[in-house]
Protein backbone atom coordinates (compact mmCIF):
# COMPACT_ATOMS: atom_id res chain seq x y z
CA UNK A 1 0.00 0.00 0.00
CA UNK A 2 1.35 3.38 -1.09
CA UNK A 3 0.64 6.85 0.23
CA UNK A 4 -0.64 9.01 -2.62
CA UNK A 5 -1.25 12.74 -2.30
CA UNK A 6 -3.67 14.25 -4.83
CA UNK A 7 -3.69 18.03 -5.14
CA UNK A 8 -6.52 20.01 -6.72
CA UNK A 9 -7.84 23.56 -6.33
CA UNK A 10 -11.17 22.37 -4.91
CA UNK A 11 -12.57 19.13 -3.53
CA UNK A 12 -15.98 17.82 -2.54
CA UNK A 13 -18.29 19.42 -1.48
CA UNK A 14 -16.66 22.43 -3.22
CA UNK A 15 -17.38 21.43 -6.82
CA UNK A 16 -16.99 23.86 -9.71
CA UNK A 17 -16.94 21.45 -12.63
CA UNK A 18 -15.56 18.29 -14.20
CA UNK A 19 -12.08 18.60 -12.63
CA UNK A 20 -13.49 18.24 -9.11
CA UNK A 21 -15.74 15.32 -10.10
CA UNK A 22 -12.84 13.51 -11.85
CA UNK A 23 -10.49 14.16 -8.91
CA UNK A 24 -12.96 12.77 -6.39
CA UNK A 25 -13.69 9.65 -8.47
CA UNK A 26 -9.96 8.95 -8.85
CA UNK A 27 -9.21 9.55 -5.15
CA UNK A 28 -12.01 7.26 -3.98
CA UNK A 29 -11.07 4.51 -6.45
CA UNK A 30 -7.43 4.66 -5.38
CA UNK A 31 -8.40 4.55 -1.69
CA UNK A 32 -9.56 0.93 -2.10
CA UNK A 33 -5.91 -0.18 -2.39
CA UNK A 34 -3.84 2.79 -1.18
CA UNK A 35 -3.75 5.40 1.54
CA UNK A 36 -5.02 8.49 -0.27
CA UNK A 37 -4.72 12.11 0.83
CA UNK A 38 -6.09 15.21 -0.89
CA UNK A 39 -4.63 18.69 -0.52
CA UNK A 40 -7.02 21.46 -1.55
CA UNK A 41 -7.92 25.08 -0.83
CA UNK A 42 -10.30 26.19 1.91
CA UNK A 43 -12.16 29.35 2.84
CA UNK A 44 -10.90 29.25 6.44
CA UNK A 45 -8.16 31.86 6.96
CA UNK A 46 -6.46 30.60 10.10
CA UNK A 47 -5.82 26.88 10.20
CA UNK A 48 -5.61 23.67 8.20
CA UNK A 49 -8.94 21.82 8.20
CA UNK A 50 -8.56 18.02 8.24
CA UNK A 51 -11.42 15.66 7.49
CA UNK A 52 -12.09 12.21 6.05
CA UNK A 53 -14.52 11.79 3.14
CA UNK A 54 -15.28 8.27 1.85
CA UNK A 55 -11.93 6.89 3.10
CA UNK A 56 -9.95 9.84 1.64
CA UNK A 57 -8.08 12.10 4.08
CA UNK A 58 -8.64 15.73 3.03
CA UNK A 59 -6.44 18.67 4.06
CA UNK A 60 -7.92 22.11 3.33
CA UNK A 61 -5.35 24.92 3.22
CA UNK A 62 -6.09 28.19 5.03
CA UNK A 63 -6.68 31.02 2.56
CA UNK A 64 -3.55 33.20 2.57
CA UNK A 65 -4.55 35.31 -0.42
CA UNK A 66 -6.86 38.33 -0.68
CA UNK A 67 -9.88 36.07 -1.35
CA UNK A 68 -10.86 32.42 -1.76
CA UNK A 69 -11.44 31.83 -5.50
CA UNK A 70 -14.46 29.56 -5.07
CA UNK A 71 -16.67 32.23 -3.48
CA UNK A 72 -18.11 33.25 -6.83
CA UNK A 73 -18.11 36.98 -6.03
CA UNK A 74 -17.55 39.41 -8.90
CA UNK A 75 -13.96 40.74 -8.81
CA UNK A 76 -12.51 43.71 -10.63
CA UNK A 77 -9.43 43.26 -12.83
CA UNK A 78 -7.04 44.84 -10.30
CA UNK A 79 -8.15 42.40 -7.56
CA UNK A 80 -7.77 39.48 -9.95
CA UNK A 81 -4.23 40.53 -10.96
CA UNK A 82 -3.16 40.96 -7.32
CA UNK A 83 -4.65 37.56 -6.50
CA UNK A 84 -2.78 35.86 -9.36
CA UNK A 85 0.53 37.50 -8.45
CA UNK A 86 0.21 36.33 -4.83
CA UNK A 87 -0.87 32.89 -6.04
CA UNK A 88 2.22 32.75 -8.27
CA UNK A 89 4.47 32.92 -5.23
CA UNK A 90 3.12 32.91 -1.69
CA UNK A 91 5.92 32.16 0.84
CA UNK A 92 3.49 31.85 3.78
CA UNK A 93 1.40 29.26 1.96
CA UNK A 94 4.47 27.52 0.56
CA UNK A 95 5.70 26.92 4.12
CA UNK A 96 2.32 25.45 5.14
CA UNK A 97 2.27 23.19 2.06
CA UNK A 98 5.79 21.94 2.80
CA UNK A 99 4.81 21.11 6.40
CA UNK A 100 1.72 19.20 5.23
CA UNK A 101 3.70 17.20 2.66
CA UNK A 102 6.34 16.36 5.26
CA UNK A 103 3.60 15.23 7.66
CA UNK A 104 1.91 13.01 5.06
CA UNK A 105 5.22 11.81 3.57
CA UNK A 106 3.64 10.51 0.33
CA UNK A 107 5.29 8.11 -2.10
CA UNK A 108 3.98 10.22 -4.96
CA UNK A 109 2.17 13.52 -5.56
CA UNK A 110 -0.48 13.77 -8.26
CA UNK A 111 -1.37 17.40 -9.07
CA UNK A 112 -4.44 18.49 -11.01
CA UNK A 113 -5.65 22.10 -11.20
CA UNK A 114 -3.43 24.33 -9.04
CA UNK A 115 -5.39 27.60 -8.90
CA UNK A 116 -5.24 28.70 -5.27
CA UNK A 117 -2.44 26.26 -4.44
CA UNK A 118 0.36 27.49 -6.72
CA UNK A 119 2.78 25.73 -9.07
CA UNK A 120 5.61 26.31 -6.55
CA UNK A 121 4.27 23.08 -5.03
CA UNK A 122 6.34 21.34 -7.73
CA UNK A 123 9.45 23.05 -6.30
CA UNK A 124 8.50 21.76 -2.84
CA UNK A 125 8.12 18.20 -4.17
CA UNK A 126 11.52 18.47 -5.86
CA UNK A 127 13.15 19.72 -2.64
CA UNK A 128 11.65 16.74 -0.76
CA UNK A 129 12.56 14.31 -3.57
CA UNK A 130 8.98 13.16 -4.16
CA UNK A 131 7.98 12.24 -7.75
CA UNK A 132 5.15 14.22 -9.35
CA UNK A 133 2.47 13.30 -11.88
CA UNK A 134 0.45 16.21 -13.24
CA UNK A 135 -2.87 15.97 -15.08
CA UNK A 136 -3.44 18.96 -17.33
CA UNK A 137 -7.14 19.68 -17.70
CA UNK A 138 -7.27 23.25 -19.01
CA UNK A 139 -5.19 26.21 -20.23
CA UNK A 140 -4.61 27.88 -16.83
CA UNK A 141 -0.84 27.28 -16.89
CA UNK A 142 -0.49 28.84 -20.35
CA UNK A 143 -3.02 31.69 -20.06
CA UNK A 144 -3.66 32.43 -16.38
CA UNK A 145 -4.75 36.09 -16.77
CA UNK A 146 -5.95 38.50 -19.46
CA UNK A 147 -3.21 41.13 -18.85
CA UNK A 148 -0.52 40.23 -21.41
CA UNK A 149 2.52 41.35 -19.37
CA UNK A 150 1.42 39.60 -16.17
CA UNK A 151 0.34 36.59 -18.23
CA UNK A 152 3.81 36.23 -19.76
CA UNK A 153 5.47 36.50 -16.34
CA UNK A 154 3.26 33.88 -14.63
CA UNK A 155 3.44 31.61 -17.68
CA UNK A 156 7.26 31.82 -17.54
CA UNK A 157 7.25 30.82 -13.84
CA UNK A 158 4.80 27.96 -14.48
CA UNK A 159 6.86 26.70 -17.41
CA UNK A 160 10.11 26.78 -15.41
CA UNK A 161 8.56 24.93 -12.47
CA UNK A 162 6.91 22.38 -14.78
CA UNK A 163 10.36 21.00 -15.58
CA UNK A 164 10.27 19.45 -12.06
CA UNK A 165 7.29 17.26 -13.04
CA UNK A 166 8.18 13.62 -13.75
CA UNK A 167 5.13 12.55 -15.73
CA UNK A 168 2.38 14.58 -17.42
CA UNK A 169 -1.09 13.32 -18.33
CA UNK A 170 -3.39 15.09 -20.79
CA UNK A 171 -7.14 14.44 -20.61
CA UNK A 172 -6.91 14.60 -24.43
CA UNK A 173 -4.11 14.53 -26.99
CA UNK A 174 -5.12 18.06 -27.90
CA UNK A 175 -4.55 19.58 -24.44
CA UNK A 176 -1.27 17.66 -24.02
CA UNK A 177 0.01 18.90 -27.39
CA UNK A 178 -0.88 22.50 -26.49
CA UNK A 179 1.38 22.29 -23.42
CA UNK A 180 4.14 20.52 -25.31
CA UNK A 181 4.10 23.19 -28.03
CA UNK A 182 4.46 25.84 -25.31
CA UNK A 183 7.49 23.92 -23.96
CA UNK A 184 5.92 22.82 -20.66
CA UNK A 185 6.89 19.52 -18.98
CA UNK A 186 9.94 18.96 -21.22
CA UNK A 187 11.51 16.43 -18.82
CA UNK A 188 8.27 14.51 -18.18
CA UNK A 189 6.99 11.31 -19.74
CA UNK A 190 3.78 11.90 -21.74
CA UNK A 191 0.45 10.07 -21.38
CA UNK A 192 -3.16 10.59 -22.47
CA UNK A 193 -5.80 9.38 -20.03
CA UNK A 194 -9.40 10.46 -20.55
CA UNK A 195 -11.63 11.49 -17.65
CA UNK A 196 -13.90 9.12 -15.78
CA UNK A 197 -17.56 9.87 -16.41
CA UNK A 198 -20.12 8.03 -14.27
CA UNK A 199 -23.55 9.48 -14.94
CA UNK A 200 -26.64 7.92 -13.35
CA UNK A 201 -28.58 6.20 -16.15
CA UNK A 202 -32.23 7.05 -16.93
CA UNK A 203 -34.75 5.31 -19.24
CA UNK A 204 -34.22 6.37 -22.83
CA UNK A 205 -37.17 7.98 -24.62
CA UNK A 206 -37.40 6.81 -28.20
CA UNK A 207 -37.60 9.13 -31.20
CA UNK A 208 -41.16 9.43 -32.44
CA UNK A 209 -41.94 9.17 -36.14
CA UNK A 210 -43.25 12.29 -37.87
CA UNK A 211 -42.70 14.38 -34.76
CA UNK A 212 -40.10 17.14 -34.49
CA UNK A 213 -36.88 16.46 -32.58
CA UNK A 214 -36.24 17.38 -28.97
CA UNK A 215 -32.77 18.93 -28.64
CA UNK A 216 -30.73 19.67 -25.52
CA UNK A 217 -27.94 22.11 -24.64
CA UNK A 218 -26.11 21.75 -21.30
CA UNK A 219 -23.51 24.29 -20.24
CA UNK A 220 -22.72 27.91 -19.55
CA UNK A 221 -24.62 30.58 -21.45
CA UNK A 222 -21.52 32.33 -22.80
CA UNK A 223 -20.41 33.24 -26.31
CA UNK A 224 -17.34 30.96 -26.11
CA UNK A 225 -19.75 28.02 -25.78
CA UNK A 226 -21.41 28.91 -29.10
CA UNK A 227 -24.92 28.90 -27.62
CA UNK A 228 -25.87 32.17 -29.37
CA UNK A 229 -24.88 30.70 -32.76
CA UNK A 230 -26.84 27.52 -31.98
CA UNK A 231 -30.08 29.31 -31.09
CA UNK A 232 -29.87 31.56 -34.15
CA UNK A 233 -29.36 28.45 -36.31
CA UNK A 234 -32.26 26.49 -34.79
CA UNK A 235 -34.58 29.49 -35.24
CA UNK A 236 -34.11 29.00 -38.99
CA UNK A 237 -35.06 25.28 -38.85
CA UNK A 238 -38.78 24.48 -39.36
CA UNK A 239 -40.91 23.53 -36.32
CA UNK A 240 -41.75 20.25 -38.04
CA UNK A 241 -38.07 19.20 -37.73
CA UNK A 242 -37.19 20.72 -34.32
CA UNK A 243 -40.11 20.64 -31.90
CA UNK A 244 -38.41 21.57 -28.62
CA UNK A 245 -35.05 22.82 -27.30
CA UNK A 246 -34.05 22.44 -23.65
CA UNK A 247 -31.37 24.88 -22.46
CA UNK A 248 -29.83 23.93 -19.09
CA UNK A 249 -27.39 26.46 -17.66
CA UNK A 250 -26.84 30.08 -16.72
CA UNK A 251 -24.43 32.78 -17.85
CA UNK A 252 -23.80 36.40 -18.77
CA UNK A 253 -25.71 36.30 -22.09
CA UNK A 254 -28.88 34.62 -20.76
CA UNK A 255 -31.07 37.74 -21.20
CA UNK A 256 -29.64 38.32 -24.68
CA UNK A 257 -30.50 34.74 -25.67
CA UNK A 258 -34.04 35.00 -24.31
CA UNK A 259 -34.56 38.18 -26.34
CA UNK A 260 -33.19 36.43 -29.45
CA UNK A 261 -35.81 33.65 -29.26
CA UNK A 262 -38.61 35.48 -27.41
CA UNK A 263 -41.24 34.78 -30.09
CA UNK A 264 -40.30 31.11 -30.47
CA UNK A 265 -41.98 28.89 -27.86
CA UNK A 266 -39.77 25.90 -28.70
CA UNK A 267 -36.93 27.20 -26.52
CA UNK A 268 -37.21 26.21 -22.84
CA UNK A 269 -34.69 27.82 -20.48
CA UNK A 270 -34.33 25.58 -17.42
CA UNK A 271 -31.67 27.73 -15.69
CA UNK A 272 -29.22 26.18 -13.23
CA UNK A 273 -30.27 22.54 -13.32
CA UNK A 274 -29.43 19.77 -10.79
CA UNK A 275 -27.31 17.01 -12.32
CA UNK A 276 -30.04 14.36 -11.99
CA UNK A 277 -32.46 16.60 -13.87
CA UNK A 278 -29.81 17.21 -16.56
CA UNK A 279 -29.46 13.45 -17.06
CA UNK A 280 -33.24 12.95 -17.18
CA UNK A 281 -33.49 15.72 -19.78
CA UNK A 282 -30.70 14.13 -21.83
CA UNK A 283 -32.47 10.76 -21.74
CA UNK A 284 -35.76 12.33 -22.88
CA UNK A 285 -34.10 14.24 -25.76
CA UNK A 286 -33.28 13.00 -29.25
CA UNK A 287 -30.01 14.90 -29.62
CA UNK A 288 -27.53 16.83 -27.49
CA UNK A 289 -25.81 19.76 -29.23
CA UNK A 290 -22.32 20.94 -28.17
CA UNK A 291 -21.61 24.06 -30.27
CA UNK A 292 -18.41 25.22 -28.52
CA UNK A 293 -16.30 27.92 -30.12
CA UNK A 294 -13.75 27.60 -27.30
CA UNK A 295 -11.36 24.67 -27.76
CA UNK A 296 -12.73 22.28 -25.13
CA UNK A 297 -9.93 20.18 -23.61
CA UNK A 298 -12.24 17.14 -23.30
CA UNK A 299 -16.03 17.50 -23.59
CA UNK A 300 -17.49 15.75 -20.53
CA UNK A 301 -21.09 16.52 -21.52
CA UNK A 302 -20.65 14.33 -24.63
CA UNK A 303 -19.96 11.19 -22.59
CA UNK A 304 -22.69 12.07 -20.07
CA UNK A 305 -25.13 12.26 -22.99
CA UNK A 306 -23.91 8.95 -24.42
CA UNK A 307 -24.48 7.33 -21.03
CA UNK A 308 -28.17 8.29 -21.46
CA UNK A 309 -28.17 6.81 -24.99
CA UNK A 310 -28.45 10.25 -26.57
CA UNK A 311 -26.28 11.00 -29.62
CA UNK A 312 -24.31 14.26 -29.81
CA UNK A 313 -23.76 16.75 -32.61
CA UNK A 314 -20.66 18.80 -31.72
CA UNK A 315 -18.22 21.34 -33.13
CA UNK A 316 -14.88 19.92 -34.30
CA UNK A 317 -12.69 21.90 -31.88
CA UNK A 318 -10.15 21.06 -29.17
CA UNK A 319 -10.40 17.57 -27.70
CA UNK A 320 -14.01 17.01 -28.86
CA UNK A 321 -13.12 14.93 -31.98
CA UNK A 322 -11.24 12.50 -29.71
CA UNK A 323 -14.28 11.65 -27.58
CA UNK A 324 -17.14 11.73 -30.08
CA UNK A 325 -18.27 8.26 -31.19
CA UNK A 326 -19.52 9.16 -34.68
CA UNK A 327 -17.16 11.47 -36.59
CA UNK A 328 -19.93 12.36 -39.06
CA UNK A 329 -21.72 14.07 -36.14
CA UNK A 330 -19.02 16.75 -36.01
CA UNK A 331 -19.59 20.14 -37.64
CA UNK A 332 -17.39 23.07 -38.70
CA UNK A 333 -19.97 25.75 -39.54
CA UNK A 334 -23.62 26.79 -39.18
CA UNK A 335 -24.79 25.09 -42.38
CA UNK A 336 -23.34 21.80 -41.18
CA UNK A 337 -25.32 22.07 -37.90
CA UNK A 338 -28.52 22.27 -39.96
CA UNK A 339 -27.42 19.38 -42.20
CA UNK A 340 -26.65 17.11 -39.23
CA UNK A 341 -29.97 17.86 -37.52
CA UNK A 342 -31.93 17.34 -40.76
CA UNK A 343 -30.10 14.08 -41.48
CA UNK A 344 -30.84 12.70 -38.01
CA UNK A 345 -34.51 13.73 -38.32
CA UNK A 346 -34.71 11.79 -41.60
CA UNK A 347 -33.07 8.64 -40.16
CA UNK A 348 -35.17 5.48 -39.89
CA UNK A 349 -35.99 3.78 -36.57
CA UNK A 350 -33.47 0.98 -37.03
CA UNK A 351 -30.67 3.40 -37.86
CA UNK A 352 -31.51 5.59 -34.84
CA UNK A 353 -31.63 2.54 -32.56
CA UNK A 354 -28.20 1.47 -33.77
CA UNK A 355 -26.81 4.99 -33.10
CA UNK A 356 -28.25 4.83 -29.56
CA UNK A 357 -26.62 1.42 -28.96
CA UNK A 358 -23.30 2.80 -30.24
CA UNK A 359 -23.59 5.63 -27.69
CA UNK A 360 -23.99 3.19 -24.80
CA UNK A 361 -21.06 1.07 -26.01
CA UNK A 362 -18.77 4.09 -26.51
CA UNK A 363 -19.62 5.46 -23.04
CA UNK A 364 -18.33 2.25 -21.40
CA UNK A 365 -14.75 3.28 -22.26
CA UNK A 366 -15.05 6.18 -19.80
CA UNK A 367 -16.29 4.27 -16.74
CA UNK A 368 -12.81 3.69 -15.31
CA UNK A 369 -9.24 4.96 -15.71
CA UNK A 370 -7.73 3.59 -12.50
CA UNK A 371 -5.44 1.02 -14.14
CA UNK A 372 -4.09 3.61 -16.57
CA UNK A 373 -3.16 5.96 -13.71
CA UNK A 374 -1.70 3.10 -11.65
CA UNK A 375 0.48 2.21 -14.65
CA UNK A 376 1.80 5.82 -14.73
CA UNK A 377 2.42 5.73 -10.95
CA UNK A 378 4.29 2.42 -11.21
CA UNK A 379 6.65 3.89 -13.82
CA UNK A 380 7.81 6.35 -11.13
Amino acid sequence: MQKILIVNSFYYPDIRGGAEISTQLLAEDLSKNHEVFVLTTGKNRDKIIKEEINNVKVYRLPCKNIYWPNKGDKRNNISKLIWHLINNYNPIQKKIIKEIIKEISPSLIHTQNLMGVGTYLWDVADELDIPVVHTTRDYALINPVSNDLVNQYIKYCNKKRSQKVNSVVGISKYILNEHNENKFFRKASNNVIHNIVQAEKYPKQKKEDKKGLTLGYYGQLETNKGIDILLQTIKEIPHSIVDKVFICGVGSIEDQLKTLVQNDKRFIFKGKTPLKEVYRTMASSDLTIVPSVWEEPFGRVIIESYQQGTPVIASAVGGIPEVISQSDFLFNNIEEIKDKINKFYSSGNEEVQQIIEDCYIHAEKYKDNLQEYCSVYNQL
